[in-house]
């Protein structure tokens, strides 16, 4: 029997990334704006929004609900974020959070618990998984090579993890004791079924598993499938085909279309209905009971966005669009819920069999790529378009496939993940696939209006009247709040570097090592043992290794400290220990930085800075930065802010590498937020000071973008600051808000400018 629509949710502005039910009559759904919301049922297909889940500062990923035990007879949320926090909270008094759990260092894109409600497991992008009892930690899960996706709890007290590494763990008692292999993608989420659990994955395929290894595949998807849940003998799965898909017996069983790209999470009621969460904001049950039906006009409106809806032909499968069937093929009758794509002249829509009614239902139109004509091969397949991305001076391209089609983001995690590289440049990479290709709309031709600007929703490769758009990493796209001039909201997160390649600075310090050994700077060399310790450093920050990395950074010749230099900056921004660390001679951090990376003399030296001058003060600026990842940090960093700010006045003057110009200013935004949660008016107006000279000489889109949002904290903190401003920057805000190098720096200009005539 089909599903049919029962219910439609509105109430979050962003995508719904994580979606939990509890029972029959409650939902709980967590979206990119931050929140996380209670569903309640007021009627076979009527729910209301009884709670808003307000607690954390970023997007919110991952949810779960905890059942009733002894401690919380009401029983439990939580919900993962990208501020690497969980917040745990009452299911019936659900106002502040009850407990928030700290450890994670990137977003908190799984949870799972316990059948008895008393184990919480979380997974991140920081590649572990932790495991919380009672509110600590008491087992953290490192064997990944990437993010972790999927987690899960078995009934035995096994817990299972998935990550982007392809691979699936399975722990006891926080030991490793079993790898299962298969996927050949990223690994996306688990769900425990009756005999075991089962996987999603990129690959395109729903998996089933016990402890022991294997099950079976089950084959459907045509694109990425995101999520998969699991309720009496049924598995219900979603990905980027806009389809849930619900198998039975390792047989699909139904097929079920929404008007919208991204299916992001899936849930099973207990009374046998499903539920989506999507990247248009909404959360829809469908219902195979004729009772909890949605009325014939709720039914009418669903079919219509989806006969509108446009979709790539490349998320319909292998298919030919020149071998396509005319419309004399939808006189035939079909099986239950199969999709075909009908040729009529220069369209192509696609169609599903509706068994109960007997009829096809047109579910969407079809639309090629948009990309270039001639086709660019990468590893072997077809892609619209391959990039050429530089991420290192010095060093070969890398190549990014991209379909144009796709949707950015999904590009974007692949390329990192291939290439080993940060999730944090997410942001990054989709803004730049956003602005070097040609987008096509999927989606309703009609725009969809979003609720939190009132504007349409941004489409890669159009431009759009009022508002200008960046790249997010869920979805390739934004949504920028509309600007005004009576409302100003300033930044107020540090901004941390913790991307870089562990193995392959330890790689260099090694060989630099045996190097030194080898000339007449022997005593320079440390021991074996001591180069050990300092390769430990990959996993796990401790004292003996900082204090061996601290040594070499300020004794090895200038030219051989770089490696050092940029290990201490992870370093820095993994743990707080390494301030701790103070030299021999008993300078703390920020002094030993600023000697060993020779900032200080760099900045003031007539000559030319020689290309080791440059990447030695890159490091050494970028660990500064990183100083306030941590609460001990800023308050080093802010204790010294005066010989901060005195060696790097002037630095942008000097400075010609635009990865050290991006770095200065990310180090004086740091200050900048330091000052407003610190300081008073006359420290702010010193950051203020320095930042509108640097920004009346700087070109580089990244500098200007951080020095324009410095102009926006302080004045928005103090009116000293923002009498000053119209002073030091007016002017040069009104020019960046029409000749900014970058749409992200224009849009900042032109918000801050607003603020400062108001």
């Amino acid at each position: 029997m089909a599903y049919k629509l029962s219910a439609e949710l509105e109430g979050h502005t962003s995508d719904v990334r994580g979606l939990a039910a509890f029972g029959s009559d409650m939902l709980v759904s967590v979206s990119r704006d931050n929140t996380g919301r209670i569903w309640k049922r007021t009627g076979p297909h009527t729910f209301i929004e009884d709670s808003v889940l307000v607690g954390h500062d970023k997007y919110v990923s991952s949810v779960v609900v905890i059942p009733p035990y002894d401690k919380y007879p009401q029983g439990l949320i939580a919900t993962g974020s990208m501020d690497t926090t969980v917040c745990v909270w009452d299911a019936v008094n659900p106002g502040t959070p009850v407990q928030r759990l700290r450890g994670h260092t990137g977003n908190v894109c799984a949870l799972a618990v316990s059948r008895d409600g008393r184990t919480l497991v979380s997974g991140s992008w920081d590649k572990t998984a932790k495991v919380w009892v009672d509110g600590e930690c008491v087992h953290t899960l490192r064997d990944h090579e990437h993010a972790v996706w999927g987690v899960l709890v078995l009934d035995d007290g096994s817990v299972v993890t998935a990550s982007a590494d392809k691979l699936i763990r399975i722990w006891r008692d926080g030991r490793l004791v079993h790898t299962l292999t298969g996927h050949t993608d990223c690994v996306r989420a688990l769900a425990a079924t009756a005999g075991g659990f089962a996987s999603a994955s990129n690959d395109g395929s729903v998996r089933e598993w016990t402890v022991d290894g294997p099950v079976r595949e089950l084959h459907g998807h045509t694109s990425l499938v995101y999520a998969v849940a699991a309720a009496d003998h049924i598995l219900i799965s979603g990905g980027e085909d806009r389809a849930m898909r619900v198998w039975h017996g390792g047989r699909l069983q139904n097929t079920v279309l929404v008007p919208s790209m991204s299916v992001w999470a899936v849930a099973v009621l207990s009374n046998g209905d499903i539920a989506c969460g999507t990247n248009d904001s909404r959360i829809r049950v469908f219902t195979q009971d004729a009772a909890r039906v949605a009325d014939a006009n709720a039914q009418k409106q669903f079919e219509e966005k989806n006969a509108v809806f446009a979709l790539s032909a490349k998320t319909m499968g292998d298919v030919s669009l020149g071998n396509l069937p005319g419309p004399e093929r939808l006189k035939q009758s079909g099986d239950s819920d199969q999709v075909v794509m009908i040729k009529d002249g220069s369209q192509v829509t696609a169609h599903q069999w509706n068994a109960e009614r007997k009829e096809w239902i047109q579910v969407g139109h079809i639309v090629d790529a948009a990309g270039q004509t001639q086709k660019q091969v990468f590893d072997g397949r077809e892609y619209d378009y391959v990039f050429d991305v530089d991420i290192q001076e010095g060093a070969p391209a890398l190549k990014l496939p991209y379909n144009a089609t796709e949707n950015p983001y999904s590009a974007a995690q692949r390329f990192l993940e291939r290439n080993e590289l940060s999730l944090e440049y997410l942001d990054t990479v989709a803004d730049f696939i956003t602005k070097n290709s040609d987008g096509v709309q999927l989606g309703p031709q009609q725009p969809h209006v979003d609720p939190f600007t009132g504007g349409s929703r941004y489409v890669p490769g159009q431009s759009q009247a009022g508002a200008d758009v960046a790249s997010d990493p869920f979805t390739g796209n934004r949504y920028v709040p509309a600007q005004t001039t009576s409302v100003y909201s300033p930044p107020s997160e540090y901004i941390i570097n913790r991307a870089g390649n562990c193995s392959a600075i330890v790689k260099k310090l090694a060989e630099f090592n045996a190097e030194l050994a080898q000339s007449s700077d022997t005593h320079l060399a440390v021991s074996s043992q001591d180069m050990q310790r300092v390769g430990e450093l990959e996993t796990t920050v401790s004292e003996p290794a900082c204090s061996v990395l601290l040594q070499l950074v300020q004794a090895w010749p200038a030219d051989r400290r770089f490696p050092g230099l940029d290990l201490l900056r992870l370093a820095v921004a993994a743990s707080p220990l390494p301030l701790t660390c103070h030299a021999a001679d008993g300078k703390t951090l920020v002094a030993l930085v600023i000697e060993a990376s020779n900032i200080e003399s760099a900045f003031v030296a007539d000559s030319p800075l020689s290309k080791s001058d440059e990447i030695n003060a890159m490091m050494g600026v970028r660990a500064l930065a990183n100083m306030f990842a941590h609460p001990q940090g800023i308050d080093a960093a802010w204790a010294a802010r005066s010989r901060i700010l005195g060696v790097l006045d002037g630095s942008w003057s000097r400075a010609t590498n635009k990865n050290l110009v991006t770095s200065l200013s990310n180090l004086y935004f740091n200050l900048a937020i330091a000052a407003a949660q610190k300081g008073d008016d006359d420290e702010g107006l010193n950051i203020l000071s320095a930042c509108s000279r640097f920004l009346e000489h700087t070109d580089n889109a990244d500098a200007q973008l951080r020095l324009v949002n410095v102009f926006g904290v302080l004045a928005a903190k103090f009116q000293l600051c923002k009498d000053s401003a119209r002073v030091l920057g007016d002017e040069t805000i009104v020019i960046l808000g029409i000749m900014g190098k970058s749409e992200a720096v224009k849009a900042a200009a032109k918000a801050v400018g607003a603020f400062l005539s108001v």
